[in-house]
């Protein structure tokens, strides 16, 4: 995988109108359509420091999530084109902002990526999607797919 960033402020996020992977994990039903709910997860800077959440919506809409450290985000995401390329904007509890831009959405899993710099000065990189799960897996069993952050390498199935 190559190295990108993602943006919100620290971390942000990057979101395509999409399924969840498993909506029975309580995060998509908070949306008014079930199939418009995308997983989303973030890597701010290179110590390990990383983002989970859901982005709700088509085209448009909100976002919201947790740092591992149990700070909580919230934001809203917009397609700006036909081309898959957009931005979102996040703010968490501790203050910190991101602004991450979205920009590839890879052929195989359907996944959207996207970097950005949180108001802290750290990279950002974020992925979103239907399969992101199966993006980080590379080929290998769900259960061992695994979210790069700097030098750490974080479970996440």
């Amino acid at each position: 995988m190559p190295p990108i960033l993602p943006a919100l402020t620290a971390l942000v996020l990057t979101a395509l109108p999409a399924r969840a992977e498993t909506p029975s994990d309580g995060l998509c039903p908070l949306a008014d359509d079930s199939s418009s709910c995308s997983r989303i997860l973030a890597c701010i800077g290179q110590d390990g420091r990383w983002f989970h959440g859901r982005a709700f919506g088509r085209g448009a809409g909100r976002l919201t999530g947790k740092m591992d450290d149990g700070v909580t985000c919230t934001g809203d995401w917009v397609s700006r084109n036909a081309f898959g390329l957009g931005q979102a904007d996040v703010t968490c509890s501790d203050g910190m902002t991101v602004t991450v831009y979205y920009y590839y959405q890879d052929p195989y899993t359907g996944t959207a990526t996207g970097r950005g710099l949180a108001s802290t000065g750290h990279v950002v990189q974020s992925w979103s999607g239907d399969h992101v799960l199966s993006y980080f897996a590379n080929g290998k069993p769900l259960a061992s797919a695994r979210l790069r952050c700097g030098s750490h390498d974080i479970p996440i199935s």
